[in-house]
């Protein structure tokens, strides 16, 4: 019974690491960590979307559990919550029935932070705006590509498909700097640059360069090829918008 606990346990650990951000190589790390506070044996290897976990007890009895993440929500705050419980149980080292409760009460501060959004809806802005100047934009363009990339995150934030909604991004920044062009005058390229940028995966390059270092060549190559198709669907949108409006 022990060992089903502390499997479903830590597979619905790293599923939630998973969600939020967390690369493959850290994923195993964490999970490494708590088995040996716990003194267990087990074998995790998180690859792509799908989690693979093994316990083995002293007498050699074994169980598995495997999980998908079919979807992620990059959110460091969330992340944070979980990577500061799991240095807590590794210090402190508490029963089961303790280490449920302390996940309930990150479930509990997670419905908490539902101003994200919001938090995200002003970042984007001023990333754009900020990534306009990187481009040599002036004012009037990095605040049209401010208003571009912010009006199009709320339009496709809900979109669950990554592609599909990247290839929507970069159709619709064009479209909203092709429109703002017709009213201020600005110039189309950096404007364009700082509103797209926004959307570039970049924390799904970074871990996938750090786990194809880390010799986690099938889960860094997965996230590199997902990577490369979602930047393709990018400038594919963009490239579209361009040609519908001449």
């Amino acid at each position: 019974m022990f060992l089903e606990r502390i499997a479903d346990v830590l597979i619905y650990i790293g599923k939630n690491l998973s969600f939020y951000g967390a690369s493959a190589t850290e994923i195993e790390y964490y999970i490494s960590k708590i088995s040996d506070a716990y003194d267990i044996d087990v074998n995790i290897a998180a690859i792509g979307t799908v989690i693979t976990l093994t316990v083995v007890d002293d007498h050699g009895k074994s169980i598995t559990r495997i999980e998908r993440v079919s979807y992620s929500e990059i959110n460091f705050e969330k992340l944070s919550l979980w990577e500061n419980m799991i240095k807590r149980v590794t210090e402190e080292k508490p029963t089961i029935f303790t280490l449920k409760q302390w996940i309930k009460d990150i479930e509990k501060k997670e419905n908490s932070l539902g101003i994200s959004f919001w938090k995200n809806i002003i970042a984007v802005f001023i990333a754009s705006f900020g990534f306009c100047f990187v481009f040599r934009g002036n004012y009037k363009d990095a605040i049209a590509s401010g208003i571009s990339a912010l009006l199009v995150y709320m339009a496709t934030y809900k979109i669950t498909s990554k592609i599909f909604r990247d290839f929507l991004a970069g159709l619709l920044v064009y479209s909203v700097i092709k429109l703002i062009s017709k009213i201020v005058s600005i110039s189309i390229f950096p404007s364009l640059a700082g509103g797209i940028m926004v959307f570039v995966p970049g924390l799904l390059l970074t871990n996938a360069i750090m786990e194809i270092g880390d010799r986690n060549l099938v889960s860094g190559s997965s996230k590199l090829m997902e990577a490369i198709f979602m930047l393709g669907s990018l400038v594919l949108g963009a490239a579209m918008a361009s040609a519908l409006w001449g």
